[in-house]
């Protein structure tokens, strides 16, 4: 960039500013939100008017609106931080599965370095590859968290067989 030259401002620079949001996600978030909770307080709105002219107690109208609206905002709440404790349990999941086949994987690789044999080098160095490979196969394709147990397979070798499994059904597939 020259010395004399600027940068123009974006439009939005002011609004990150300010608000502080980075993503259009939050944006969108926001927007929701407001949606939700202008549905919320005409929904309040009406059950008041509707018990107000139903002739029940001043109060008690007055009051229905407002009950209705944090009932409605305490579900709306607990579905989303259900849905974002889900979301942070999976991602714990897949971190600690990635961890531990990648992890153990390179360490097969590094002692699979200091094998003279040249067979078993080259059988240790695939079947780590393998691992790794399944490993991120898993992760990326897999739906169902309760796969990414370290329970079931601690040693990777169901990964490394499944693996297999999957590369001679793709083979088959071609001929």
């Amino acid at each position: 960039m020259k010395v004399d030259e600027h940068e123009s401002p974006r439009s939005y620079d002011f609004a990150n500013r300010i608000l502080g949001y980075r993503s259009a996600s939050f944006l969108q978030s926001l927007t929701t939100a407001l949606v939700v909770g202008t549905a919320a307080a005409v929904l309040g709105a009406c059950v008041g008017a509707t018990l107000f002219y139903h002739h029940v107690a001043w109060y008690i109208s007055a009051a229905a609106g407002p009950v209705v609206d944090t009932l409605i905002v305490i579900c709306l709440a607990t579905i989303a931080l259900e849905h974002v404790r889900k979301r942070s349990i999976r991602r714990t999941l897949e971190i600690s599965f990635l961890n531990h086949h990648v992890h153990n994987a390179m360490t097969q690789m590094l002692m699979a370095s200091n094998l003279t044999d040249a067979d078993k080098h080259d059988r240790y160095m695939r079947e780590a590859v393998s691992r790794i490979s399944e490993a991120l196969f898993r992760v990326a394709n897999n739906a169902d968290p309760t796969r990414l147990s370290l329970d079931v397979d601690l040693g990777g070798t169901e990964l490394t067989r499944a693996r297999e499994e999957r590369e001679k059904q793709r083979e088959a597939k071609r001929a």
